[in-house]
Parts: C-alpha cells; structure tokens; sequence
C-alpha cells in the first residue's frame, strides 16, 4: 500500500511541469522593428517659377555739365517681379548641397525725378526729367547649402546678373536740347541667401533675398546750336534688393 501511494505521488509530480506548459499563456512574439527614415538625396535637376518684390537703392541721379551744373537728385523704383528658373543640386555628404541655377525674370519697376538748375551767369536755367526702368534681370548663380535636417536646406548663394535697364532724360531750357535715352543689357552681379524646405520627394518651396548691382548707366544731351554751348551728361547706378519666394519640382 505504502509503495502504491509513493507511486502515485510520483506520477502527480511528474505530470506538473507538463501540465503548467499547457497552461502557460501563449508567449507572443515582439513586434517587429520601425522601418528607418527613407534618406531623400537633393541630387538632381530641377525647374520651378518664382514671385516677389523688387526695389532700388541709393539709386541717385548725378547731372553735371555746360561747366557749371553739378547736382545730384533721388530716383528709386520698386515692383513686382517674377519668372522661372532651372537647376541642378549635388549633395555632398549628409548635410551639405552644392549647386548651380539660373532664372529669368520679368519686372515691374520704374521711377522718376526732376532735377532743377537755377542758372547763372554762364547756364541758362534747366529742368531736366528722369525715367528710370528695369524691364527683366537674369542671373547664374552657384549654390553652397547646409540640411539642418533632411528635408530642410539653408544656402548662400552669388554670381553673374544682368537686366535691360533704361534711362531717359528730358530736358527743357532756353537751348536746343531735348531729350536722350539710354536703354541696354547691363551686366553685373549678385549675392543673396535663402532657405529651401523640401515637403514631398518631387517638391520644395523657398524663400529667397538677393542684391544686384547691375552697374552705371549713362546719357548726355548736348546743345551745339544756341548760345550755350555744351552738354548735360546725368548717370545713375542700377543696384536692387530683391525679395522673392519660389516652388521647385526635382525632374531626377
């Protein structure tokens, strides 16, 4: 009897661990690992259009001549401007991109001044009428930016500018003079920064500033029949501040 009870118990202890198996919550399995963040290259060629702002700076009227008219008087201009541009980025590691684009530009600025002359014993009076234009403005520039983070992308950026610029002056006096226009494509440079956010693989916007220095423009106008021999030269400088935004779309 004694060897059939110690049997028996046996046989419970044995059974116990198989048991509690079979009891045991199913283990569940860990959940698998967050994908990491797809890294989107700023490798490629791109196109976009632009919109902004435009305006002048100290752009002052210089007239001298007839031996005794010096004079200066300020005439500035501000519009709209905007266009389309084109462009190729190389990223250089994870946080620099180095790149070249280049726009052409539409703009809506023009201004205008008068500019008086007393007269004295030598100059007759004169009262001179200046209109100053700039019709478009292109640039190349390269690049250099730094990702602060993948999709958001901070450049400096310079290089060549050049624009149709024109200046006419219109002249009244007791001479023959009348009036004089100067109107070419100016070379000259530029230099700004901006910042890039890139909101979807293909697209990212901008927010850009720029300076132009499109150099000196010139006109003369000269009097060769009346009694004052002479002529009357006036120049201004073309020099703008320019505030745009852009969006831009990466071909490959």
């Amino acid at each position: 009897m004694q060897r059939l009870v110690l049997t028996s118990l046996g046989l419970v202890a044995f059974s116990l661990p198989a048991l509690a198996t079979d009891l045991a919550v199913p283990h569940k399995a860990p959940p698998p690992p967050i994908p990491a963040p797809v890294f989107l290259s700023w490798s490629g060629f791109y196109v976009g259009a632009n919109a902004g702002w435009l305006g002048s700076t100290n752009n002052n009227i210089t007239a001298l001549g007839f031996g005794g008219i010096p004079g200066q008087v300020g005439v500035s201009h501000s519009g709209y401007i905007g266009g389309v541009e084109v462009g190729y980025n190389w990223q250089a590691g994870p946080n620099w991109v180095l790149g070249l684009e280049e726009d052409f530009q539409g703009v809506d600025a023009n201004g205008s001044a008068t500019f008086v002359f007393p007269g004295n014993a030598a100059v007759p009076p004169i009262t001179a009428v200046y209109n100053h234009n700039l019709n478009w403005l292109a640039t190349v520039r390269g690049r250099i930016g730094f990702l602060s983070s993948p999709g958001l992308l901070w450049y400096g950026t310079g290089g060549l500018a050049y624009g149709q610029t024109k200046f006419t002056t219109i002249a009244a006096c007791a001479c023959s003079m009348e009036g004089s226009t100067a109107s070419n494509v100016s070379p000259g440079w530029t230099a700004g920064a901006g910042v890039e956010w890139r909101f979807a693989p293909a697209w990212s916007m901008k927010a850009e500033y720029l300076y132009v220095d499109l150099g000196t423009r010139t006109n003369t106008i000269a009097d060769t029949q009346g009694p004052f021999v002479g002529a009357l030269t006036s120049s201004v400088r073309e020099t703008d501040n320019i505030v745009r935004f852009g969006l831009n779309y990466k071909l490959f």
